[in-house]
């Protein structure tokens, strides 16, 4: 059970204040989450799906992840850098969810719930050997250990010093290097950290479990014996070697299989021994005596038998007993007897028998031998065990006082190839662990549904209590009574006892998670099925040592020796001595009694693979340990009710942006209680009631869409807030900019004149000299020579985009798209457009090629100005032009451009011999030396805005004399329709800000701005033509109509937009179709009310097949919405098309994204009104969350957007 901090409030405490909603802040630095951090969340729940998203985490170095309360680690066989004091200190006082998954936040929940609720606490590592089991508890014991050091004495340091010393001690004589791990626990360990009222740790406790004794005489190919062995062989002094004949670990049996360990440094590690052995407060001479015993055990291995001429075993090097004996310091003698020879006593009722010396075999002897070196260092394990114990200041007493945090490490799961007793007895209490972690966790769970008032659906799971039973059960006798049975039974004969122990078996048979074999049996755990080998098992069950080795023992003169072997058993005591089956039930049963009385945390560790490989990651190796580890059935189990649950305060704290209701501007402005608020942003939201529940403290969401679609949403919260911000702020500081651009104008205009009307000037009156007629275009006020169009000195524009491309490194005085007139042999002449560009050298013609689907350009001629002798024109309107060389190997070019009378005007001023030659005809040399002549005539179907090329004929409407001037610039004084809509505008913006729940009376009533508009319009005019008048007359015009007075405003505001459109196209000059809709709309003395929709249905008529967003890179884009109307005004080869809308806005959008479309008979138009329904279909819709959730989360997108689309419009700094 999840438990969240309430700042330090505790159960003995009155309520808690109530806490302030602390205002939204933007996460700058929160990583994007690779896979999802609690297996809870995932949308498919399968064993699959977890090792997919274990594999994913893996892989991006994320070790850990949640199953609610449960962590899972996956060993990364590499240091991750991720336990350091920075990272320590970044989970100190931090909620479970307020981090990222880390053993750290187990101990910090752990520690927070011992202070805030005065309950012991527990963490049970689980896994496999070398899953990273002790690594675990290390780090728990190191946050703990940090943690709790406010405000330390002296003797509260020393408990922590000597907590955390315990770690390299008992791993070196507990753990070994495994084929699996090279630090394998061969032990398991229920360290208790004792804490005062004050919190702070003041007395320890360590049980042990398990000891692999079987490990000190043997061990399989690759693998080592306990580490202390080989640290002691390696590292240790001269006074030892001496004193102990220590040698290398190559010259002892029980070493030599296997010396070195890969990241394993033994002498390094022998040091850290000794000092965890000072920081415990193991004296000097109790380690001399400890090293004593370590070197006993060596050459106890070392004693080697041969075949005496009776067929029995015999010493085969007596300088080795010698030596042993002398270690033990007990008789050489004595210790020859116990090993060749077995003592037997017959007993005759009430007294004592016959006394039998029984010579052993080799076979026997070494078994006797290596029996004598396991009890030796069993014993001293659990000595130095009870030792740390002392210094911890624990006699074995529970004290009520004082509370506790345990840590559990004990052996993983086991399945070998042969399986035996101590195989048995890991899997049995790994069970038993399982058992009581599946009871807690659901336990937990109905508490908490019940305590909330919650209903929920109990799960079906395994319940492994019938595995239990078979192990443990007395009656019926389970699988270790039926062993305590055959030992009973036949327990001088080992085979007869495991003869025994094999019919015994038989009463399993119908057991379903039992089978029996011949000679072995299987056992169906939770982790997999077992075989277990019967032979030799009712001997281990045994677990005792020769009456002779005891006696042996016994009579050593060393106090330390004695001290680790018990006193002699009372020989009067008919009682059978407890067998190791009976030991570990014991052991197992308390074991699970005290973690009962705390309160659990789990960690269930991840072997990834075999190898021991960093990133190496076998995905079936880990979805077995998936599958036996139950990670699918907690998920069910934790998402049998809902996927999240958080509290009202946190929920709020976290969500209370997605309601209006709730906040502004990112701060919390709900005056009423949290209850009401979660209320609030749930019908914000609009989550299906399906999807929530809400108890008394707590807010709880069945699916993991549900929580994502809350986050997505949020994120985009500041997402869009940090947009309006930038917009706001771009359109302010462009505003700047305007003004001081208007204001170095006027100046420069006032002192100097403007340059580019005086270039106009020039031209019209000096270069063509009234010879030519002129286009409406060309007599405009605002019509200047700003002579680069396309921006090549720029930095982020198309044509600074080309100049790069081509290669044109000197500034261009003149740049613009035309179209160049290409003849083929045989064919009719074509225009392809083309891109110039003039510099101060050369005239550059530019073309566009199709490479693989990519534009890319590339200069086709380079014209050197001086090379250009003359230039013709027609006398007409059109725009052709001819460019005549002073080469006679190359011909003239033909070019067509709109604004001709400015490019031959940059041509005269920077060659001053041009020479200009305007007549009815242009001769040119179409091919070298070669005249070609092109004629021109009046045509009055040619387009109004161009011309038409046909047959070397020139068709042209008429245009104005040639006589005609450019009109004066306006003054600029008629600045109606901008007066008209600032206040409209600022009033609006001011009731936003101030009042954001407002009702949107006077949002609606608002005309739409046209500055949206107009800075698209701009962006590819020049600067001189931002600001044009509106055309008042025609304003006043529209007015007309009205009936009465009365409904004035309501009737000038209907059609306001169609003018501002009209007048938008109309500042557009340099641009094809704005001139056609200025000469029409110059030219209607009093247009019909109202134009504008009268000509819409000449466009085609296309809808949004797709909802269009926008790609963020360009302001003149056209956002659509799914089914939008709109009208194609032009298609361009690159994927867009040119559209307007039903409100008259213009922009871009992908072609690919709108369809043509047929008006429906009018009897189906209320079809349309049909998705008023959704809301109720979301509501009922349960079985399916998807078509819910995903229909009320698709309306809530639509109104954000279009909110986004009205505030843009409204106003510039509404944000």
């Amino acid at each position: 059970m999840a438990f969240l901090k309430k700042t330090q409030r505790t159960k003995n405490q009155g309520p808690a204040p109530k806490k302030k909603i602390q205002k939204a802040t933007f996460e700058a630095n929160k990583k994007k989450e690779v896979g999802v951090s609690d297996l809870t969340l995932l949308s498919k729940i399968s064993n699959e799906s977890i090792n997919e998203n274990l594999e994913l985490r893996f892989k991006n170095a994320l070790i850990y992840t949640y199953i609610g309360n449960v962590l899972i680690s996956v060993n990364p066989f590499r240091d991750l850098g991720i336990y350091t004091e920075s990272v320590l200190e970044s989970y100190k006082n931090k909620n479970r969810l307020e981090q990222p998954p880390h053993v750290f936040a187990i101990a910090e929940s752990m520690y927070y719930n011992l202070k805030a609720y005065n309950e012991n606490q527990s963490v049970i590592i689980s896994g496999e050997s070398g899953a990273g089991k002790t690594e675990a508890a290390k780090r728990i014991m190191q946050y703990i250990a940090s943690v709790s050091g406010a405000n330390e004495n002296e003797n509260i340091g020393k408990i922590k010093d000597m907590v955390l010393a315990t770690n390299p001690l008992l791993e070196s004589f507990g753990c070994a290097k495994t084929l699996r791990n090279n630090n394998s626990s061969r032990h398991g360990k229920y360290l208790e950290i004792k804490f005062n009222e004050q919190h702070a740790p003041v007395a320890g406790n360590i049980t042990n479990y398990l000891l692999e004794k079987q490990r000190v005489v043997q061990q399989l190919k690759g693998e080592r014996n306990f580490h202390i062995f080989y640290q002691f062989t390696k590292g240790c002094s001269e006074k030892y070697r001496q004193m102990y004949g220590v040698q290398g670990p190559d010259q002892y049996v029980y070493t030599a299989t296997c010396i070195d360990a890969e990241t394993i440094d033994d002498v390094k590690d022998w040091q850290d021994t000794l000092e965890a052995m000072k920081v415990i407060g193991i004296t000097e001479s109790e380690q001399d005596e400890i090293f004593r015993v370590l070197a006993a055990i060596l050459w106890i291995g070392n004693i080697s038998f041969i075949e005496n001429d009776e067929g029995n075993a015999s010493i085969k090097d007596s300088s080795v007993i010698d030596f042993v004996a002398y270690l033990l310091q007990v008789d050489n003698q004595s210790l020859t007897t116990a090993l060749v020879e077995r003592i037997m006593e017959t007993n005759h009722g009430m007294r004592r028998g016959s006394v039998y010396h029984v010579p052993l075999n080799i076979v026997q002897a070494s078994a006797v031998r290596d029996a004598l070196a396991k009890a030796i260092y069993s014993n001293l394990f659990d000595w130095i065990v009870a030792r740390v114990n002392i210094s911890l200041g624990s006699k074995g007493t529970a004290d009520d006082s004082l509370k506790t945090i345990g840590i559990l490490d004990i052996y993983g799961f086991e399945i070998f190839e042969k399986n035996s007793f101590e195989q048995l007895c890991i899997n049995y209490v790994n069970e038993k662990l399982q058992q009581i972690f599946i009871q807690l966790t659901l336990k937990s769970e109905q508490e908490e549904y019940a305590a909330e008032q919650i209903e929920w659906t109990p799960i079906k799971y395994f319940d492994n209590k019938i595995v239990c039973d078979l192990i443990e059960a007395r009656r019926p006798p389970g699988i270790f009574a039926a062993m305590n049975d055959s030992v009973a039974t036949a327990h001088a004969d080992s085979s007869a006892a495991d003869q025994a122990f094999a019919q015994r078996l038989n009463l399993f048979a119908s057991n379903p998670h039992f089978a029996n074999r011949q000679n072995k049996f299987v056992i169906k755990h939770y982790a997999g099925d077992v075989t277990y080998d019967v032979l030799g098992i009712s001997d281990k069950n045994k677990d005792q040592l020769q009456k002779d080795l005891v006696e042996l023992m016994g009579t050593t003169s060393n106090n330390f020796v004695k001290t680790i072997f018990p006193a002699e058993v009372n020989k009067d005591n008919k009682r059978r001595p407890p067998t190791a089956g009976d030991k570990i039930i014991k052991s197992a049963n308390e074991l699970v009694e005290k973690l009962s009385k705390t309160k659990p945390s789990y960690i269930r560790t991840i072997k990834p693979n075999q190898t021991k490989r960093p990133e190496d990651y076998d995905q079936a190796q880990v979805l077995h340990q998936v599958k036996y580890l139950g990670l699918q059935e907690n998920v069910r189990i934790r998402r049998a009710g809902f996927a999240y649950r958080q509290t009202f305060d946190k929920f709020v704290e976290r969500f209370y942006l997605l309601s209006p209701a709730c906040s502004y501007a990112g701060d919390y402005t709900w005056q009423g209680s949290e209850l009401d608020a979660v209320k609030e942003i749930l019908k914000a939201t609009r989550i299906p009631q399906t999807e929530y529940q809400i108890g008394t403290t707590k807010v709880f969401i069945k699916t993991p869409e549900t929580i994502f679609a809350l986050e997505n949403m949020r994120d985009k919260y500041w997402h869009n807030m940090a947009a309006r911000i930038q917009r706001a702020f771009r359109r302010r500081l462009q505003r700047k900019i305007d003004a001081i651009t208007k204001i170095q104008r006027a100046i420069k205009e006032y002192r100097h004149g403007n340059k580019f009307e005086q270039l106009r000037d020039y031209g019209t009156a000096n270069v063509l000299r009234y010879r030519k007629e002129r286009r409406s275009m060309s007599l405009l006020g605002y019509r200047s020579f700003m002579g680069d169009y396309l921006v090549c000195n720029g930095v982020k524009t198309k044509g600074a985009f080309i100049k790069r491309q081509v290669g044109i490194k000197e500034p261009v005085l003149f740049s613009l798209g035309g179209e160049m007139l290409f003849t083929k042999f045989g064919r009719s002449a074509v225009r392809l457009k083309k891109t110039f560009m003039l510099t101060m050298q050369n005239l550059y013609i530019i073309t566009a090629n199709n490479v693989n689907n990519q534009v890319t350009y590339g200069i086709e001629f380079t014209i050197p100005v001086g090379s250009i002798k003359s230039v013709s024109l027609t006398n007409l309107q059109d725009d052709w032009l001819s460019i005549n060389l002073d080469s006679a190997t190359h011909p003239d070019f033909l070019i067509n451009c709109v604004f001709k009378t400015e490019l031959i005007t940059h041509l005269k001023k920077i060659n001053s011999n041009l020479t200009i030659n305007i007549a009815s005809t242009i001769e040119y040399n179409k091919k070298p030396r070669k005249i070609h002549v092109v004629k021109s005539t009046y045509d009055e179907t040619a387009p109004k805005l161009s011309d038409k090329y046909k047959s070397s004929t020139i068709y042209v409407r008429k245009g104005h004399p040639a006589n005609s001037n450019s009109k004066s610039k306006p003054t600029k004084k008629k600045m109606g329709h901008i007066t008209h809509n600032k206040p409209s505008r600022d009033v609006h913006s001011a009731r936003t800000y101030e009042k954001p729940m407002s009702s949107s009376g006077a949002t609606k009533a608002a005309a739409p701005p046209p500055q949206k508009m107009a800075q698209q319009a701009a962006s590819t005019a020049y600067t001189s033509t931002k600001k044009a008048p509106a055309p008042k007359p025609k304003v006043e015009v529209r007015k007309a109509p009205a009936p009465t007075p009365k409904p004035k405003v309501e009737v000038r505001k209907a059609p306001a937009p169609h003018p501002h459109v009209q007048q938008q196209e109309a500042k557009k000059a340099p641009a094809p179709q704005p001139m056609q809709v200025e000469t029409k709309f110059n030219n209607a003395s009093i247009p019909p009310p109202p134009p504008p929709p009268a000509a819409k249905p000449t466009l085609p008529k296309y809808k949004a097949l797709y909802a269009f967003n926008g790609s963020g890179n360009n302001p003149n884009e056209l956002l659509l919405a799914l089914n939008e109307v709109v009208y194609l005004k032009q298609t361009d080869p690159s994927g867009w098309s040119l559209v307007e809308n039903e409100a008259g806005k213009v922009g871009w959008a992908p072609t690919a994204y709108i369809g043509p479309v047929v008006d429906e008979p009018v009897q189906k138009a209320p079809i349309v009104n049909k998705p008023a329904q959704a809301e109720p279909v979301a509501a009922n819709s349960g079985a399916d969350f998807s078509t819910g959730l995903a229909s009320a989360l698709a309306a809530r997108a639509n109104k954000l957007r279009q909110d986004v689309d009205e505030d843009e419009e409204d106003d510039d700094d509404d944000w």
